[in-house]
């Protein structure tokens, strides 16, 4: 099973797993990493470093991350060199970790297209289409 962390600014990582508790209920084997105000990159690194090996079970792990270029995607990354089977995604969002929980038996690569691919196709705009006026369709028709 891949191991999964989910790491962000503020409330960001324990508020969007809320989320994927209700939906999916509790996951094993997953570790939640809030980046609070006060919390040095150094500590942050130290509480990454622990998450994963909480979670790791040799097949992997995935750490989710919310903005790219942020603390928790940076000292993700920097883990990421130094430790084998450790994928960084960035732009996480509540389709692409509630797909990954229900992966986890795939292979890390094959893991992390899927869950790059769900959180793609998550983001969607409802268009709401113009409706046409009565008048104008029966002009069309005489």
């Amino acid at each position: 099973m891949i191991g999964l962390v989910l790491c962000g600014h503020g409330d960001f990582a324990s508020g969007l797993y809320s989320s994927v508790k209700l939906i999916a209920g509790e996951q094993e084997k997953f570790n939640v990493i809030n980046f609070s105000e006060g919390i040095s990159s150094e500590k942050l690194q130290a509480l990454l470093d622990s998450a994963v090996e909480t979670v790791d079970q040799g097949q992997g792990v995935v750490i989710f991350t919310d903005i790219p270029g942020g603390t928790p995607f940076n000292q993700s990354v920097i883990l990421s060199t130094r430790k084998e089977n450790i994928r960084v995604i960035s732009g996480t969002n509540l389709p692409a970790v509630l797909d990954g929980c229900f992966s986890r038996e795939l292979p890390l690569d094959n893991f992390t297209t899927k869950v790059l691919d769900s959180g793609r196709e998550g983001l969607q705009e409802f268009i709401q289409k113009k409706k046409s006026s009565v008048n104008s369709d029966m002009e069309d028709g005489i």
